[in-house]
């Protein structure tokens, strides 16, 4: 079983230097190589983390899944070479579309099976779950995707921001529970078990489950460590 790393939003500037040592501390390789997938960003990208892997000795390689040239047999090369997977944020619902039209999702989830690392912030956390609060709707409206189901609850990222507390209203309509994280705190899947990992920015961020067993109500993960120990 591979390791996910979904984070809320955040962890950017001189914090992710934070987060890539913390995500080459997961990997099994000393130096493991780095694939970026942009898809929620149009496959659009200036991610600072290619170069910052690289100053680490990573190998470092970038799969943009709309270009014409792309082929199922050349997302599986690359998502196979990889050892540490990271996915940036942007549209969830067109993520979930070329996942699907290039078999991207089927090896991605191939690559969690193998072991290996996955992460990503906003649509590149939700994108691991069994469905994601994107405002990837018409004029920016939210809306539910379903997306690879490595973990299965829903999930909301920007949970701080008062527009994504929308999703209050929306958890108790799901059929499973949710977990909403706030920016700079990711929810972190190792070896089959949970825990979190706080940017050093801002200690004080949480993660919120929403118990579906327990009429959808919300409960603080730091406070709640036994719900992490039963997910």
């Amino acid at each position: 079983m591979g390791t996910v790393v979904a984070i809320g939003g955040g962890f950017g500037g001189e914090h992710a230097d934070f987060l890539v040592r913390h995500i080459l501390s997961l990997a099994k390789k000393k130096n493991p190589a780095f694939l970026l997938i942009p898809t929620a960003a149009f496959d659009s990208y200036g991610n600072g983390l290619l170069s910052r892997f690289f100053n680490w000795g990573c190998e470092v390689d970038v799969l943009c899944l709309s270009h014409p040239y792309v082929t199922p047999e050349l997302v599986a090369e690359k998502i196979r070479k990889a050892d540490i997977i990271n996915v940036p944020g942007g549209n969830l619902r067109f993520l979930a579309e070329m996942w699907k039209k290039t078999e991207a999702g089927k090896y991605l989830k191939e690559a969690f099976d193998d072991g290996k690392v996955l992460f990503g912030d906003s649509s590149g956390a939700m994108c691991w779950f069994a469905e994601g609060y994107d405002d990837c709707g018409p004029e920016n409206s939210f809306m539910m995707i379903d997306c690879l189901g490595l973990i299965p609850y829903a999930n909301c990222p920007h949970y701080d921001s008062r527009s994504w507390q929308s999703f209050n209203n929306v958890a108790p309509s799901l059929e499973r529970s949710s977990i909403a994280l706030e920016n700079d705190i990711a929810l972190c899947l190792t070896d089959g078990k949970y825990s979190l990992l706080h940017s050093p920015e801002r200690v004080d961020a949480r993660a919120w489950f929403f118990d579906k067993d327990k009429e959808y109500r919300r409960f603080d993960l730091d406070a709640h460590p036994e719900i992490l120990e039963r997910l």
